[in-house]
């Protein structure tokens, strides 16, 4: 997919994470450094009891607003990707909308662990039929309930929210190319079930109603067959090569899979933006809450050639590329 007809940029970025950190050892009795050593991850924020998945994607998307210096009534659309998002029915992004304040319409976007890149897409494409501002939101609360059987698994996520106003080009930035992939034929692999969901055959009796996750050499195989020829295609259409990559920004679901991404990429380690040890894995969250983070710390710079890669359940897979 090429962008760079469409003429549009990110014109600000916002994120929140929830203050109440949790670490290893509080998850677990005795086995924190272990977690650490699977999963590089020491410690996650965990949302407040009052707070629901649309108040931390609020909150971002108004630190975004404000950054921007713009009214949430100057918005054409809201998109939002929740997981799990407040309720099954009404969708999120209603939520979200009514919180802020807008007035267009709003819509949710699922895609896993992508649903925030699905989401950029699909605001470039609404950007080149005529709108003008679209909030491109993510977010997680996967802290709440009983969703685990292992402490392994849970000890994987953390919570927050990540946001980016994206604007027809009136500035500095644009977006040069995209791609989105799926191999729905996995999608018992990585798999969190809802109430009405009919148990897969697939997935051992015993997580029933609970996070499974199958074994990482398939996750790991994909990676290093799919990753590479899609991220070349991608920096082709692009007209860049990767040593003119400055930032990547690569989603990390945890430290295997994230050294197994690294290498199958080839990126060298120091371009890589590295959250996972503090806020472990936010899912679509992740590459907004990184974006907003690197922007803020001064790491992106405006003229930055800045790559976004990522991939979850389903199997699915994105990468964006652009111009900061």
């Amino acid at each position: 997919m090429i962008y760079q007809r469409i003429g549009a940029r990110v014109a600000a970025t916002g994120s929140y994470s929830p203050p109440r950190i949790v670490t290893n050892e509080e998850l677990s009795d005795g086995a924190g450094k272990k977690l650490r050593r699977l999963l590089g991850i020491s410690e996650r924020r965990v949302a407040a009891a009052h707070e629901a998945c649309s108040d931390l994607i609020a909150e971002a998307g108004k630190r975004a607003l404000e950054t921007a210096h713009i009214s949430p009534l100057d918005l054409d659309r809201i998109i939002v990707s929740a997981t799990p998002g407040d309720f099954v029915e009404p969708p999120t992004a209603s939520v979200v909308q009514y919180k802020l304040g807008a007035r267009c319409p709003a819509v949710d976007v699922k895609m896993s662990c992508v649903g925030w890149l699905a989401g950029v897409d699909y605001a470039l494409r609404c950007i080149a039929t005529g709108e003008r501002a679209i909030l491109v939101l993510a977010g997680t609360i996967i802290s709440k309930g009983d969703p685990f059987k292992s402490i392994t698994h849970q000890a994987i996520f953390g919570d927050g929210a990540g946001a980016t106003l994206i604007e027809a080009n009136g500035g500095a930035g644009h977006f040069l190319a995209g791609t989105l992939w799926t191999d729905g034929q996995h999608y018992t692999k990585i798999n969190l079930p809802h109430p009405a969901s009919v148990h897969p055959p697939e997935i051992p009796e015993e997580f029933r109603g609970k996070f499974y996750m199958g074994s990482q050499r398939t996750f790991f195989q994909h990676m290093r067959e799919v990753g590479p020829p899609l991220l070349e295609g991608m920096l082709k259409e692009a007209g860049l090569t990767k040593e003119e990559i400055d930032v990547v920004i690569l989603h990390q679901p945890s430290k295997p899979l994230f050294e197994v991404a690294l290498k199958a990429l080839e990126f060298p380690r120091e371009k890589v933006v590295n959250n996972l040890r503090t806020h472990g894995n936010t899912i679509s969250a992740e590459l907004p809450i990184a974006l907003d983070q690197s922007i803020r710390s001064g790491r992106i710079k405006r003229g930055d050639k800045v790559l976004l890669v990522t991939f979850g359940a389903g199997f699915n897979a994105g990468a964006t590329v652009m111009i900061y």
